[in-house]
C-alpha cells in the first residue's frame, strides 16, 4: 500500500504545482522561464539530496552502467522534459484545472506504449472500465471548454 500513498502524495503536490504555476503564468511569466527555473531548482535540490545521502558513487555507477539502456534513458528524459514544457504551455493557453484534466489521460498512453514498446499487457476489466472513464472525462472537459 506504500505505492498508493506515494502516488496520492504526488497527486497532491502536482495539484499545488499546477495551481501555483497557473497563477505565475497568468501574471506574465513565460512557460519557458517557469520550466527553466523548475529544472534548475530540480537539479540543485537533487544534488543536495544525493550529497546528504552520500549517494554520488551509486549515481555515478548507475549512469556508467546504463550503457545497455542508454537509448531508453535518453527517450525517458526527453519525454519528461517535453511533457513538462508542454503542460506549462497548456496551462498558459487555458488554465491549470482544464489542462490537468486533459493531461490526466496519460495512463491510456502509458498502457499503449508499454504494450507497443515492451509487449506488457496489463489489460483487465478494471483497467478497461478506468480507461473508458478517462476517455469520457476528457471528452466532457474538452467539449465544455472549446
Amino acid at each position: 500500500m506504500l505505492w498508493l500513498l506515494y502516488a496520492l502524495g504526488a497527486a497532491v503536490i502536482w495539484g499545488v504545482n499546477y495551481a501555483v504555476s497557473g497563477r505565475l503564468l497568468e501574471k506574465g511569466m513565460s512557460p519557458q522561464t517557469l520550466f527553466l527555473v523548475d529544472m534548475v531548482f530540480g537539479v540543485l535540490a537533487m544534488a543536495v539530496v544525493i550529497s546528504l545521502m552520500g549517494k554520488w558513487p551509486t549515481v555515478a555507477l548507475e549512469i556508467k552502467t546504463a550503457q545497455p539502456q542508454l537509448l531508453l534513458l535518453i527517450v525517458a528524459v526527453m519525454a519528461s522534459v517535453s511533457a513538462g514544457l508542454l503542460i506549462f504551455m497548456s496551462i498558459e493557453a487555458k488554465n491549470a484545472t482544464v489542462a490537468s484534466l486533459i493531461e490526466i489521460s496519460y495512463p491510456l498512453f502509458t498502457a499503449f506504449f508499454a504494450w507497443a514498446l515492451f509487449r506488457q499487457n496489463t489489460v483487465s476489466l478494471s483497467t478497461i472500465i478506468g480507461a473508458f472513464l478517462i476517455i469520457a472525462g476528457v471528452v466532457i472537459v474538452a467539449r465544455g471548454n472549446r
